[in-house]
């Protein structure tokens, strides 16, 4: 949406930290029958199967451009897209079922989003100022503090494989969440997606595509102040969204 310079746009409140990744158990999984364009315009994209997917649920594409996370309709080849992608990819891209995961309680005021490009600057023997910067590479990262003091969040947090087991009614089958093992799994395809409003009532959305978590939970275990895990992911791209 265009800029409306006015004092409507201003950021609100966020109203959801979610986790989309790979759903683990006998996902749809598929490939492209035909290049994604990535207008923002498309409302369907090609695919060769439609086992196990359901309506209304996320989806991955992966591909040559990169990740993005999308939300299909009624399974069909012709599969209905909502959210238009905005990445093109070629033909033979993965589309795969993913699964939203909701991580509970968010410290007050812990989220927070970077973008970071590093400028080198270009100098001439004689004048003292830069001929020009030479842009370097974009990286994005996205910080946000849990109060969730669980197993499942460690590991999230600490880039592994979320795998607790357990029931959790006695010691002897307390529920219990590596964290560091040898041949331990770490993470695979994710996304974070940030959902909040303005005040004008308007939505934003943020998706933070293909994350990796860079683990720096330093949590203050104390009875004065409320103990959280803090976190900081990093990814290869995002895609911000605005809509009624």
């Amino acid at each position: 949406m265009p800029r409306q310079n006015d004092s409507g746009e201003l950021f609100k409140k966020i109203t959801a930290l979610t986790l989309f990744k790979l759903q683990p158990t006998t996902p749809g999984d598929t490939t492209t029958t035909a290049p994604v364009l990535g207008t923002g315009a498309e409302t369907t994209v090609a695919v060769t199967a439609i086992t196990n997917f359901t309506s209304g649920e996320p989806v991955f594409i992966i591909g040559d451009g990169g990740t993005e996370l999308v939300t299909i309709g009624t399974p069909n080849v012709t599969m209905p897209v909502v959210t238009p992608p905005k990445i093109a990819q070629s033909t033979g891209a993965r589309f795969v079922e993913a699964i939203a995961v909701s991580l509970g309680k968010i410290q007050q005021g812990s989220v927070k989003w970077t973008a970071n490009r590093a400028l080198t600057a270009v100098f001439e023997e004689v004048g003292d100022a830069p001929v020009v910067y030479i842009p370097g590479s974009i990286e994005f990262a996205l910080a946000f503090s849990l109060y969730g003091y669980n197993g499942p969040n460690v590991q999230l947090l600490t880039g592994y494989l979320e795998n607790e087991t357990g029931s959790g009614a006695a010691l002897a089958t307390a529920y219990q969440s590596l964290v560091g093992g040898v041949g331990q799994l770490l993470q695979t395809v994710q996304c974070f997606r940030v959902q909040a409003l303005r005040y004008d009532a308007k939505n934003v959305q943020i998706d933070f595509l293909n994350v990796q978590i860079e683990a720096a939970i330093s949590s203050d275990l104390s009875r004065l102040n409320p103990s959280v895990l803090n976190g900081t992911a990093k990814c290869s791209a995002l895609i911000f969204r605005q809509y009624l």
